[in-house]
């Protein structure tokens, strides 16, 4: 019988696998020897208590050890500090141990270019420039000059507004009849609120930027000589940002517009009602890829239900990771939703299966860099052109990322049944085969992301807040800090300061014509209201 010949990429595929397999085994041995020392020493270790009772091991004990028996020891280190092996020769600094080193990273420079300077002039007095060999009188020659980065501390102050009514004089009030004129106030930002709008900018800047919550601002006012109930600071900060609301859902609104919307979700404890216990909620965020800017929505769970009220009437591809709910939730929709997987879940996947075997996650790894590989030659194409081009990135992708994906699925079904189903590498290779439909989307779309990163970066700031508080007030407060992490991420996005951004906004939003919200987003604002002409007022 004739047997077909196999061909060099298929070779080459073959030795490449049995080399990862060689390396696998190889770690598994080194994982086992190691464990038979660690036992071993042990065993070691404890029959030498039981011999020896409670005698103190050699070397133990000494205070002051003799300086001379130490001088004639032998110095260890000094081949490593040289570089020399015990047999003289000098190490090869290409060897394994090269790579280890890491780059010392070069020291950021001082940069004070962008803080106002004030000039402080320092001289004698008159009667005092004069030698005091001579008597002649001196002139400035040169000067020296330093620089000192000076802070002053916030300052609290009030201000009294006296609103001015204008009307006849008391004598011609009587027999003529005129109505009286007051002069306007300058908007607030919250009725009934003694608050002004910078001071709300800055809490919630505080609160949600810089992670500090209510009850430390309350300590830090009160040294500064405010006294504010915490309970006045929450109602405060609540206010500030459902007045903020409006922005945030015209900007949710574009997102959904389609055709990619990217979403990912972290768990937040929310604090129950009187009686009621905590409960996990979550905080989602929505990204388009064209569309500046990220939204954050606050739900009282995970379920497919609520995830669909927030998709509302997208239409088009919604990426983000392999949780079975986003399927669920796209078929409450009616529009048209197709999934799109994440490559940097699996790449996270067969990280964590390195430490079963290490070769055979090194061997997906590369695969997936080629993926990763066409994404890079593509943004790079956009930055040269200066503009996205889905149809090339689209082009390129099936130029060279359809056969580096085949390949690779080919290669998780061949050895999908050589490891054990509870091992990581098992469940990392069925991940890929499960998920193999959405993560090949990508393919029939340049505008859909490879992965999901994007959203992942925005939950970053989310997981450090975490660490400052233990839960979320209730669902009122969650969606609140949803809306106030929207402006703040979409500032940092748009490169606007974030207190100036909020303090003018939360003035302009209630008197703000609806048909122009877009004008308060982040980016429009910078390009349109911060760069108008400001018209200061005068404090009386």
């Amino acid at each position: 019988m004739c047997v077909p010949r196999k061909s060099q990429r298929q070779q080459q595929r073959e030795i490449q696998e049995l080399k990862a397999k060689l390396a696998d085994r190889d770690a598994k041995l080194e994982a086992l020897s190691r464990d038979v020392a660690l036992l071993k020493d042990y065993i070691d270790r404890c029959l030498g208590s039981r011999a020896r009772g409670h005698l103190i091991a050699e070397g133990q004990g000494v205070l002051f050890p003799d300086s001379s028996a130490a001088a004639t020891q032998p110095d260890e280190s000094a081949s490593e500090e040289t570089g020399e092996d015990d047999d003289g020769e000098e190490d090869d600094p290409d060897e394994a141990d090269a790579p280890r080193r890491k780059e010392r990273k070069k020291r950021q420079r001082l940069d004070t270019s962008a803080l106002p300077r004030e000039e402080c002039l320092h001289e004698l007095p008159a009667e005092e420039r004069l030698c005091p060999v001579t008597g002649q009188a001196l002139v400035p020659v040169s000067e020296t000059v330093f620089e000192e980065i000076d802070y002053q501390r916030a300052t609290i102050k009030i201000i009294v507004h006296r609103q001015v009514e204008y009307g006849l004089p008391p004598e011609a009030a009587e027999t003529r009849l005129a109505t009286s004129i007051t002069a306007p106030l300058p908007p607030r930002p919250l009725e009934n609120c003694a608050a002004s709008a910078m001071l709300l900018a800055w809490m919630l800047v505080q609160k949600y930027a810089n992670h500090l919550p209510l009850y430390r601002q309350e300590q830090i006012f009160a040294r500064d000589g405010l006294r504010l109930p915490r309970q006045t600071l929450c109602d405060w900060t609540l206010a500030a940002a459902e007045a903020l609301q409006p922005i945030v859902d015209h900007l949710f609104g574009k997102i959904r517009a389609g055709p990619v919307m990217q979403l990912d979700d972290t768990p937040v404890m929310c604090q129950g009602g009187k009686g009621e216990s905590h409960f996990q909620a979550y905080l989602w965020t929505f990204i388009n890829p064209e569309v500046s800017g990220v939204v954050y929505r606050f739900t009282s769970g995970r379920a497919s239900a609520l995830l669909a009220t927030e998709l509302g009437n997208f239409k088009g591809t919604l990426v983000g990771d392999g949780y079975s709910g986003n399927r669920a939730a796209a078929d409450k929709v009616e529009g048209a939703i197709e999934l799109s997987g994440c490559w940097a879940h699996v790449t996270r996947k067969f990280r964590e299966a390195g430490c079963e075997a290490p070769g055979t996650a090194r061997l997906f790894r590369d695969d997936i860099k080629r993926l990763y590989a066409v994404e890079q030659d593509a943004d790079k194409a956009d930055e040269t052109d200066k503009k996205r081009d889905p149809d090339r990135r689209l082009r390129m992708r099936g130029e060279r990322s359809r056969s580096a994906l085949a390949s690779l699925l080919a290669r998780a079904r061949r050895l999908r049944d050589d490891y054990s189903d509870a091992g990581k590498m098992a469940k990392a290779i069925g991940y890929l085969l499960n998920q193999r439909k959405p993560l090949r989307r990508f393919l029939e779309d340049g505008r859909v992301p490879i992965d999901n990163n994007a959203c992942e970066r925005s939950i970053r700031p989310i997981a450090i807040g975490r660490r400052n508080w233990l839960f979320a007030g209730s669902l009122r407060g969650g969606r609140a800090a949803a809306v106030v992490y929207t402006l703040i991420e979409c500032c940092k996005i748009a490169n606007v300061d974030v207190v100036d951004y909020l303090a003018d906004v939360l003035v302009r939003v209630a008197t703000h014509p609806a048909s122009r919200v877009d004008e308060l987003l982040p980016e429009k604002w910078a390009a349109t209201i911060a760069a108008a002409p400001k018209v200061e007022l005068a404090l009386v």
